[in-house]
């Protein structure tokens, strides 16, 4: 399926907290309990159809190591979103969110990114130690997005990158109505008026 347009979305976190379970269950609707540590960078493809368009999805999944994070670094220009992730059962990576967040701002324009505060291991709720209230509070404060989900079950995944595709789509089109002006066609009325489906699988939109 030839793309008419390009989306890079990018996931930021610590180690372990499911970045790459969140990537793999919206890629391919599956979990790996013996999903290993990300090495560096991986990164997975999904066509997006938009009536007579496609929106071909780069998500680079980022590893949360801090030998890693030089590597990491490089992938960062060019994104388009970011889901900025942790874990609702872990505080210590909830606090971390100020660290990625912080690298984020050194790296990219954050104006034109669309990023969401992402709280997974929803399925988990009996070891949850950070409530919904603070997340909720954290990426009102930061004015960024914010949801709650679980890569294990697939509760709220589908939401989440509809979000994010549908976020970061209305960022490249105000970037480039600055760089243009307003006679662009914008895309993003495709999403208000069109019921989009993955390829093979599921309702994206």
């Amino acid at each position: 399926m030839a793309a008419k347009y390009i989306l890079k979305i990018l996931t930021l976190g610590d180690t372990t907290v499911g970045k790459s379970s969140i990537v793999l269950r919206f890629s391919e609707d599956k979990f790996d309990d013996n999903q290993f540590a990300t090495i560096g960078i991986d990164f997975k493809t999904k066509y997006i159809k938009m009536g007579d368009y496609s929106v071909k999805v780069l998500i680079w999944d980022t590893a949360g190591q801090e030998k890693f994070q030089n590597i990491a670094k490089q992938y960062y220009k060019g994104a388009n979103g970011v889901l900025l992730i942790y874990d609702i059962c872990n505080k210590k990576s909830f606090e971390r969110v100020e660290f990625w967040l912080k690298e984020l701002k050194e790296n990219n324009k954050i104006d034109e990114l669309y990023i969401c505060l992402v709280g997974n291991k929803i399925d988990m709720e009996d070891k949850r130690e950070i409530s919904t209230e603070k997340g909720e509070q954290y990426a009102k404060d930061n004015n960024i997005s914010f949801l709650e989900v679980s890569a294990k079950s697939g509760k709220g995944i589908t939401e989440l990158f509809n979000k994010a595709i549908k976020g970061s789509m209305d960022k490249v089109f105000a970037t480039q109505e600055k760089e243009e002006g307003d006679d662009k066609v914008r895309l993003s009325s495709f999403f208000e008026k069109e019921e989009f489906k993955q390829k093979n699988k599921k309702c994206c939109f």
